[in-house]
């Protein structure tokens, strides 16, 4: 038998098929899910998705918040890239990125949410010497960042909820309000670990962006706000670019 006679005689697993329907749906939200919502959503039981989540989160595709809601983890956008790779999304964005970095003279790169952190999944430098090599996967803070700061200021009431409970560090919401008005973040000075950063969220149609685009280099030779007009214009492109992904843009990871 061949391979195509065999794929036209074996049937689909109906377990993983509604196991990858429910991560069609949960990939579709913009926030945290929960069992009750979901079980409406795919017409199924309460029981049933609940197992399915447990499933998920053991295979560390899902988390569970302290509320009890469910959520993506960045697990998910390894293979969300790897399409975008085979598709060759992934190479106009490196172009746009790379293009930035020889504007600015410096570092930029695109960060996510990453649990109580920002992680870089894609980075682009620029030819010159002085600048600050932003490895992928790197972990930013999301008080003293600028990634975490842009992100958190846009970021839903159950995410801040949840971080706030952990106690993890966190922008006052005076700063996050500033930050919201001003429509970009840098590091601030309490800080101060020698770099310089600015950092614009990448905005979808619900308006709730879990992409940044940041440029850092060092604090002694680069000044933000001098790249702001050219980072402005590149987050507009690069938003333009993944309009037709969804608005989680949870693909960009490396």
């Amino acid at each position: 038998m061949t391979t195509n006679e065999a794929n036209n005689t074996t049937k689909p697993m109906s377990s993983a098929l509604k196991l990858l329907r429910l991560l069609d749906v949960v990939g579709e939200t913009t926030d945290p899910v929960r069992v009750a919502e979901l079980a409406r959503a795919v017409g199924a039981t309460r029981s049933e998705v609940h197992r399915q989540l447990v499933t998920l989160v053991a295979a560390g595709w899902m988390e569970q918040l302290p509320d009890g809601a469910y959520q993506l983890t960045v697990k998910a956008a390894h293979l969300g890239n790897a399409a975008l790779q085979h598709a060759g999304f992934g190479e106009r964005v490196s172009r746009v990125l790379a293009d930035l970095a020889e504007r600015i003279g410096q570092s930029v790169c695109l960060a996510v949410l990453d649990d109580d952190a920002t992680r870089v999944v894609k980075r682009a430098e620029p030819g010159t010497a002085a600048h600050v090599t932003l490895a992928l996967g790197r972990r930013m803070s999301l008080r003293g960042g600028a990634t975490g700061r842009v992100l958190i200021a846009h970021a839903d009431d159950a995410t801040l909820a949840a971080l706030r409970e952990r106690g993890v560090p966190l922008p006052d919401d005076e700063e996050l309000v500033e930050i919201r008005e001003a429509g970009y973040a840098l590091i601030p000075e309490y800080a101060d670990e020698g770099l310089a950063a600015i950092a614009f969220p990448l905005v979808g149609r619900t308006g709730r962006p879990t992409v940044t685009l940041c440029a850092v280099g060092p604090a002694t030779r680069f000044d933000p706000l001098s790249a702001k007009d050219v980072l402005t214009d590149g987050a507009t492109d690069l938003a333009r670019l993944t309009a037709g992904l969804g608005d989680g843009h949870t693909s960009w990871t490396a």
